[in-house]
């Protein structure tokens, strides 16, 4: 059996797009965990959480810079101002970043007598606001140009830059992180587009372990607003 894909394939964002709403999700939801009473003694799990989500910002960063820009700007020469303005937002996360990985260092070494966890807050609360901003940018100007006019192989190049550059170390953790902002429609896609054993393993164990490990981060919020 051939195992090319058909002429008329299209680059599957589905997975792309999990990684944007968790992104825009977990910055939030960690400024909300600072904040909320009961924060100090899951203070571990939450620093935790928070170097876990900065690495996968800086992954998707990574792979956008060496597969994506330069293949769609290939692609498409209309949008190169457009990628150019984007990249630029992207340079400018370098500030929010920079302020919570100080403030994070503070936070997983100090105290919380001498420095309230709640002092992450605020960092957390400007970077979540401008990844969205950036997120909601790049979905505007790229993906109607990644569904018509990316080459499969340039897709397949960057969506294994932004899977494989994930420690294995993390990648579960990762995988369930993402999972985790799925719809019913999303993970059933991703079941039947990814083969039967690796769809089983996704949903019956990763999201699983993810919503334990959840619970030493966000366990002390109110029910409605975990994961």
């Amino acid at each position: 059996m051939s195992t090319l894909a058909p002429i008329h394939a299209r680059p599957d964002t589905t997975a792309l797009l999990l990684c944007h709403a968790a992104l825009r999700g977990e910055f939030a939801r960690l400024a909300a965990a600072c904040r909320a009473p009961g924060a100090e003694p899951l203070r571990a799990g939450i620093t935790d959480h928070v170097a876990l989500m900065l690495d996968v910002l800086h992954l998707l960063h990574e792979a956008e810079e060496d597969v994506l820009w330069p293949t769609l700007a290939g692609a498409a020469p209309y949008l190169r101002p457009e990628l150019d303005a984007l990249g630029a937002q992207r340079a400018a996360l370098a500030v929010p970043i920079a302020r919570v990985r100080l403030a994070a260092g503070t936070a997983t070494t100090t105290a919380a007598t001498s420095d309230p966890l709640g002092r992450l807050a605020d960092p957390l609360a400007e970077l979540a606001t401008a990844v969205r901003a950036y997120l909601a940018a790049k979905e505007e100007v790229c993906l109607d140009a990644i569904h018509s006019l990316l080459p499969m192989s340039a897709w397949e190049r960057f969506d294994e830059a932004r899977r494989w550059c994930v420690p294995p170390a993390e990648q579960s953790r990762v995988e369930g992180v993402l999972l985790s902002y799925g719809s019913p429609e999303q993970l059933a896609h991703l079941r039947a587009t990814t083969g039967r054993l690796q769809g089983f393993l996704a949903l019956r164990l990763t999201l699983p372990a993810h919503h334990r490990r959840m619970r030493g981060v966000y366990g002390h919020l109110a029910a409605e607003s975990t994961r």
